[in-house]
């Protein structure tokens, strides 16, 4: 399964997403692969400070050709693609490869009205990609806000469908990162790394 990280809007924490689903992904037995098309290279920095990432990172500067995802496959269960912002040729590449698109939406009036380029934009790569599918992500929800209760029907307005999972915004997921570590190793007990791994699953079903 190759699995993309798409939207437009720049910290959103598609990096961290990213990182914890592989994290989810490889605690559950997965051989995963992370990636990093984003220039800023975040992911590469984690990687150089985890003592033992266990999911291997690759950092591409340009955009991922079929053949190298083909070889890719033969090695992972799992790739995850960091895409970075802007709808540029590498993220649009990045969709027309997948197999899963997951779009990460914080619930906030600018962070949901903003994503309606990058679900335009997926539409028009739909139409070509016929596999592909594209799935809204409630993501750094603040529980117990009204926005955060309402956050799914917004989505639900833009016709994909939403995942039941929801992420909320918890320090441990960027504690995690600092220390080189998924949420998963870090904290499993946390609330956040329970999350990561029902997103998880609920993408396997």
């Amino acid at each position: 399964m190759i699995i993309s990280i798409v939207n437009q809007k720049g910290g959103v924490g598609k990096t961290t997403l990213a990182l914890n689903l592989a994290g989810s992904f490889y605690k559950m037995g997965k051989e995963v692969r992370l990636i990093d098309t984003d220039p800023q290279g975040s992911l590469i920095q984690w990687q150089a400070v985890a003592e033992d990432p266990g999911v291997k990172v690759l950092h591409q500067s340009r955009p991922v050709r079929p053949r190298q995802i083909r070889q890719l496959k033969k090695d992972a269960d799992i790739l995850i693609i960091d895409s970075p912002p802007a709808l540029e040729k590498t993220t649009l590449n990045n969709l027309r490869i997948c197999d899963l698109t997951i779009v990460p939406v914080s619930p906030s009036p600018l962070d949901i009205w903003s994503a309606n380029d990058t679900v335009l934009q997926i539409r028009r790569v739909m139409k070509k990609n016929k596999k592909m599918e594209a799935v809204l992500l409630v993501y750094r929800k603040i529980p117990g806000t009204r926005i955060g209760k309402e956050a799914k029907a917004a989505l639900d307005g833009y016709g994909l469908p939403v995942f039941i999972t929801e992420i909320t915004q918890k320090i441990a997921a960027v504690e995690a990162m600092i220390s080189g570590q998924t949420v998963i190793d870090y904290s499993p007990r946390s609330k956040s790394a329970k999350e990561f791994t029902a997103l998880a699953k609920e993408i396997l079903k």
